[in-house]
């Protein structure tokens, strides 16, 4: 085991707060490298495309003329802007379901640009899990299973779900913890290792059945898997193939097409550190020439205090 990472926040050129991550890379040969000390780590969002999973392996985007653009949106943390909701939408209405279906409280566009667009209160499909919500419970119309419940940990859907992600990540069934996530829906933690060889897999089309169709969905609509200036969203614009997903508490993971795969977690949970994080981690650990004019900008992402004037920024490194 390597070094950690450090995302080190300066004020004025001087270190005012420093953020460590670990990290895991996954080889082509299944060989595994990292830093920095971390049990488990619960996946939250950076689950979704594999909760997503036995829905496609089940037929249900044929069952309700659903197409990639719906698969997209529910492996997404969205932003809640118009394309959003009417993908979410559009889920419901074809298996007969309303927005009070949705499990999920209503919580505001994560896009802060359809937040200031949002006039009156939100509601549950706002939830940037709704695109998941949705799609689940497609599933459960299609084979009968209860409505009520469906985010209980015993329903089918979630059972369903549980065995996905362990199929995924090589986890083994009586070593992954497991709580409710922000969303109601399940979360587990499962070793950093894990999740940097699930994200391999799914991008090099090594997950058996579906997992391609899920990473094309994800690859080629990445403005349906978050929005416009979300890290995860960008890296996938600017690299082709490529599949990304953050998760809450700071959490995200990268697949590439020729089978490697990194994961980090923010050991203290700030969000603030991810995309620099994340940048560093995809362009020197996995060599994606990930240059665009928005992932410079993520990568070392200024401080700007009350009068608009930089005072600071943020820097990434694996020390």
């Amino acid at each position: 085991m390597t070094a950690a990472g450090t995302v080190r926040v300066l004020r004025g050129g001087h270190v005012e707060s420093v953020h460590r991550f670990a990290w895991r890379v996954h080889e082509p040969d299944g060989t595994t490298r990292g830093g920095g000390d971390t049990g488990p780590v619960f996946l939250r969002s950076a689950a979704k495309p594999f909760q997503a999973l036995p829905s496609v392996r089940a037929g249900v985007l044929e069952r309700f003329s659903l197409d990639e653009r719906h698969l997209a949106v529910a492996c997404a943390s969205h932003g809640g802007d118009g394309q959003h909701l009417a993908r979410v939408g559009e889920i419901l209405l074809a298996c007969g379901l309303g927005g009070d279906a949705l499990g999920c409280g209503p919580l505001l566009p994560r896009d802060p640009r359809a937040a200031a667009a949002l006039h009156g209160p939100p509601h549950r499909i706002h939830h940037n899990c709704s695109g998941k919500h949705a799609l689940g419970l497609a599933r459960c119309v299609m084979e009968g299973w209860p409505i009520e419940g469906y985010l209980d940990a015993q329903h089918p859907l979630q059972q369903a779900m549980r065995d996905a992600i362990l199929e995924a990540t090589g986890a083994e069934d009586q070593e992954v913890a497991e709580a409710v996530d922000g969303c109601g829906m399940r979360t587990y933690a499962v070793a950093l290792e894990g999740l940097a060889a699930a994200f391999a897999h799914l991008a090099s089309n090594r997950l058996v059945a579906g997992g391609e169709r899920v990473a094309r969905a994800m690859a080629a609509n990445p403005a349906l898997v978050a929005f416009p200036g979300a890290v995860d969203a960008e890296l996938m614009g600017a690299a082709p193939g490529v599949v990304a997903k953050v998760g809450a508490e700071a959490v995200i993971a990268i697949g590439t097409p020729d089978g490697r795969g990194v994961a980090l977690k923010i050991l203290d949970g700030n969000g603030r550190a991810i995309d620099p994080a994340a940048i560093l981690c995809a362009r020197e650990l996995l060599g994606l020439a990930a240059d665009t004019p928005a992932l410079d900008a993520l990568a070392a992402p200024p401080i700007l205090n009350s009068r608009g004037a930089v005072v600071g920024g943020l820097a990434a490194s694996i020390d």
